[in-house]
């Protein structure tokens, strides 16, 4: 039975965590150098005692925490030099499948379109717009090899009762195309995060993406 130590134990993802934890065998334990690996769904604030701390027991860090500013997500870049990594803005498997999706729309058109993602979220999160939707932007932006888009841009909404909706839309004067995926509960990112734990504990220190695994 692997061991987690959970940092933001107490927030609403951090609840669905300690309850997924169970159902999948795994035991949540109260100090760092007790756990096997750690697991972050808190504040920006907190990431950089947290680091120092991974490093200094030597813990794996799966980090779900979004919102970094440059000099936070430089600190995750120099730590993972001597820990291994898995930050994502999203675990859950249909962003995949999204961006696989819209990868094999881009390759199979000759148009070009304005791009637009609009992501909608439940009122209490932090970061606006949302890490996937930036990641979105900068998957786009790294595939469209052939400038086929000629404008992007985000469009952002809080409103109440939402875990996390991602459209992107691809539209001209002739062709209008879409591609959706809404997370229906936060059980989807409690398990993306606790079902990558036995991958991380055979790697090596270094920065990972979702899409590494």
């Amino acid at each position: 039975m692997q061991k987690v130590y959970l940092n933001g134990r107490s927030g609403k993802m951090g609840q669905v965590i300690v309850s997924r934890a169970k159902i999948l065998n795994l035991h949540i334990v109260d100090n760092i150098q007790d756990s096997d690996v750690v697991i972050d769904f808190s504040h920006p604030s907190s990431i950089s005692d947290l680091l120092d701390q991974c490093i200094f027991h030597q813990k794996p860090l799966i980090s779900g925490t979004t919102g970094f500013c440059e000099t936070e997500l430089f600190k995750l870049k120099l730590a993972s030099k001597k820990i291994a990594i898995l930050h994502a803005s999203n675990f859950s498997s249909g962003i995949s499948s999204l961006k696989n999706s819209i990868l094999k729309f881009l390759d199979s058109s000759s148009e070009k379109f304005h791009c637009e993602i609009e992501e909608v979220h439940h009122r209490e999160k932090v970061d606006f717009p949302s890490g996937t939707a930036l990641q979105l932007k900068d998957f786009i932006e790294s595939i469209d090899k052939e400038k086929k888009i000629k404008s992007l841009k985000i469009i952002s909404r809080r409103v109440k009762n939402i875990f996390g909706a991602h459209k992107v839309i691809f539209k001209n004067s002739k062709n209008y195309s879409e591609f959706i995926h809404e997370a229906l509960s936060r059980d989807v990112f409690a398990d993306g995060a606790l079902i990558n734990i036995k991958k991380i504990l055979n790697l090596k220190p270094d920065l990972y993406e979702l899409s590494d695994f």
